[in-house]
């Protein structure tokens, strides 16, 4: 039997983290082969009151990935996984280490964030997640799955230079959008192209079973609002001090189009603090809004589904109204914007500014609801492409450690 050993940032409440293993056992799942799945975060962890998994920790992975008797492939499941730092995934766990996390640009100039953390946590390779299976005992592969890289650029090469090596040494590596393809040819290094493996949830989680899952409160409103309501979300790095402009934003999109306001935060871990954001522009708010605290990830998730239209700053929230054909609006953030210019329509395939939100409300809600249908069916028959490569990956991987 094959093991997957999935890791990644599931051991914080963060909704697109959170989907990741999901979807890759349940596709996977699809391809009947018998994988055995584990899951591994940093730290173990249990997030499934939210609709995560539960998490074994980094010394439970490294223990697995060097068991004698195991065929194991490690599949580092989403996400910006290519920079990420030891230091920044500690700085989403652990409150006291936070305040390090504050003063990091300073710091940094007199301190290896990244080895501290890394020494604190028991790491083994120099990035928590940038590795081949010859950094393990007994791995037969390394997957790299539907990553993003927007902001990759040379100067990461510069200061990590074995990434080129590495990322040329593992068995799959696909990414999310053109600007991260364009980012790694840049440095040397080719990786295939796949939507984010989410776009699968609604072939997974249809709505009428997402009903089952979430609260009442979410369940009564959208019986009562179906298609009439904006789901809006944005994180608090990028809209800082711009509150007042986005809450007149939302007043256009109440009182001139008909349409309700539901606020929700997606992303509740450092560097997004949602919550913190909408409560700062719901201070400023004067329209009627109905705002929900994303109890758990199913809530999230219906809310989208079935709403008149998604604006954020969220990638997976966008990618969530992607995968159930819903109106989406852009907002802002560099990994958004890249993935919106490659999968998704004409006139909006950007990210927009928070200045731009009800113009472009306006033109994702009046585009033709099949030209989103046919968008979702590309993204989900190019995702099932991807798990298809990764099965024929873990199968060769399979009979090399068979000749061992």
């Amino acid at each position: 039997m094959e093991n997957i050993l999935i890791i990644g940032a599931f051991d914080r409440y963060n909704y697109g983290d959170l989907l990741f293993p999901l979807i890759i056992e349940k596709q996977l799942e699809t391809l009947g082969k018998g994988y055995r799945f584990r899951f591994f975060g940093l730290v173990e962890s249990d997030l499934s009151r939210v609709g995560g998994k539960p998490t074994e920790g980094l010394e439970a992975f490294y223990q697995a990935c060097n068991a004698t008797e195991e065929n194991n492939h490690v599949i580092v499941a989403g996400g910006e996984a290519l920079g990420v730092t030891w230091h920044s995934l500690f700085a989403a766990l652990n409150p006291t280490y936070q305040k390090v996390h504050r003063y990091r640009y300073r710091l940094s100039k007199y301190i290896d964030l990244n080895a501290m953390a890394r020494r604190f946590l028991k790491g083994k390779t120099t990035l928590p997640l940038v590795f081949t299976k010859d950094d393990f005992g007994k791995v037969s592969s390394v997957i790299l799955n539907s990553l993003g890289g927007s902001g990759i650029n040379k100067s990461v090469f510069g200061k990590y230079p074995f990434m080129k090596v590495k990322l040329d040494g593992v068995e799959y590596l696909a990414v999310r959008d053109r600007q991260t393809v364009e980012n790694l040819q840049a440095n040397q290094v080719a990786a295939q192209l796949f939507p984010d493996s989410a776009i699968l949830m609604s072939e997974f989680y249809p709505i009428v079973d997402l009903r089952d899952r979430v609260t009442p409160s979410v369940r009564e409103y959208v019986q009562a609002n179906r298609g009439k309501y904006l789901f809006f979300q944005i994180n608090r790095k990028n809209s800082l001090g711009e509150e007042a402009m986005i809450a007149g934003q939302l007043e256009q999109v109440y009182r001139q189009s008909a349409t309700e306001l539901c606020l929700c935060p997606i992303g509740k871990a450092l560097d997004h603090d949602d919550h913190l954001a909408l409560a700062e522009v719901r201070w400023q708010l004067d329209s009627p809004h109905t705002y929900f605290d994303a109890d758990n990830i199913w809530d999230i998730m219906y809310l989208i589904a079935n709403a008149k239209c998604y604006a954020g700053t969220s990638l997976h929230g966008a990618i969530t109204a992607m995968s159930y054909a819903v109106p989406h609006v852009g907002l802002k953030v560099e990994k958004l914007n890249a993935y919106l210019a490659t999968w998704g329509l004409p006139k909006n395939n950007f990210a927009v500014g928070f200045d731009k939100l009800f113009e472009q409300f306006k033109v994702a809600v009046s585009i033709d609801q099949a030209a989103y249908t046919e968008k979702q069916q590309i993204q989900v028959g190019q995702a099932k492409k991807a798990f298809d490569v990764i099965a024929r990956v873990i199968a060769k991987g399979k009979e090399l450690h068979k000749d061992q």
